[in-house]
């Protein structure tokens, strides 16, 4: 894994291929819903622990392990493009995700630089979301 000073930005050159961004794990609580609620509806159910929580729930878990993993950044970068494959599990209230994010590859095109970071949300063993997030990072 891969730390840098809060005062190091992360620069294109820094990034390897394989390279670990290190985990953060989240708890899905009744806050957490309540917000995702607010945002897309919901609420409508009473809030019961063996109740599925929405599956989108991991994609938001997944890309704030990509925002908070991997900093401080510069100002500039672009969000290119994700891609997401979802596990066959489900996630419930009180349940803690695990995320971890890796560099897959860096890449130039045109005089910019293209990272891809491999994110993966999983419960224990379960792997219940895994993707990609591509960025065009800033100089």
């Amino acid at each position: 894994m891969t730390i840098k000073a809060a005062t190091d930005v992360w620069t294109f050159a820094d990034f390897r291929p394989g390279q670990s961004f290190g985990e953060m794990s989240i708890i899905l609580d009744a806050s957490r819903l309540a917000k995702w609620e607010a945002i897309y509806g919901g609420g409508s159910e009473p809030v019961v622990p063996s109740r599925p929580l929405p599956r989108g729930m991991l994609v938001t878990c997944m890309m704030e392990a990509y925002l908070g993993l991997i900093q401080p950044r510069p100002p500039g970068n672009i969000h290119a493009g994700q891609s997401l494959d979802f596990g066959s599990g489900h996630v419930r209230l009180g349940d803690t995700v695990t995320m971890t994010a890796t560099c897959r590859d860096k890449t130039e095109r045109k005089g910019r630089g293209w990272v891809t970071f491999a994110l993966t949300v999983t419960r224990g063993a379960d792997t219940l979301l895994s993707g990609d997030v591509r960025s065009v990072w800033a100089r």
